[in-house]
């Protein structure tokens, strides 16, 4: 029994010291890590120019969002100006017009709360990429452990923990064995015929 748990361990020893892991897969996960920096870099960049994109389309848009407003309130000035001037005369026309200063003055407003609603309306459709920093950094962290040789504490302390449960499971088998063979033992001193 003792030369089985030897054995064993000697054989757990050799493999586990020889058991590194495989260049290839270091250099797989070291590439993997370069990978995802580059696409970090490139998303950043991405973003950026996106975000550049998307503030002068929403300028874009406010600023034609004004102009028909403008051209909305210009057009309700010219109404109100046509329909005050049913009189020619300069004086009529002025009394009329100072008449009328209710509805500019509601035109106005009207102007000024359109462009609100216009800046709020560009607001919510320019919403930012989410960033993926995070996520990336997660994964590289995570690769980057793939890529690194485990030290030979780590690589020992594994092999030592292989022994002891190989040990333990021998000794707990050899308890089973014998706690077999003492009942067996007990059974036949029982059932044989005295």
């Amino acid at each position: 029994m003792r030369r089985l748990i030897c054995a064993t361990a000697v054989m757990a020893t050799l493999a586990l010291g020889g058991c590194s892991t495989p260049k290839p897969a270091m250099e797989q996960a070291n590439h993997g890590v370069g990978l995802i920096a580059q696409l970090e870099s490139s998303l950043t960049e991405f973003r950026r120019v996106e975000a550049n994109s998307l503030n002068a389309r929403g300028e874009s848009l406010l600023a034609q969002r004004k102009a028909i407003a403008f051209v909305d309130r210009e057009k309700q000035r010219d109404l109100q100006a046509r329909v005050a001037a049913g009189d020619t005369l300069s004086s009529t026309l002025i009394d009329k017009l100072a008449a009328n200063t209710e509805g500019l003055a509601l035109a106005q407003a009207e102007y000024g709360d359109t462009n609100a609603r216009n800046e709020a309306a560009v607001a919510a459709l320019l919403a930012p990429l989410p960033n993926t920093r995070s996520g990336t950094s997660a994964v590289q962290a995570k690769l980057s452990a793939l890529g690194e040789e485990l030290s030979w504490d780590i690589r020992r302390s594994e092999l030592q923990a292989f022994i002891k449960a190989v040990k333990d499971s021998v000794e707990d088998g050899r308890k089973k064995i014998e706690e077999a063979e003492n009942k067996a033992k007990a059974s036949a001193t029982t059932a044989a015929p005295e």
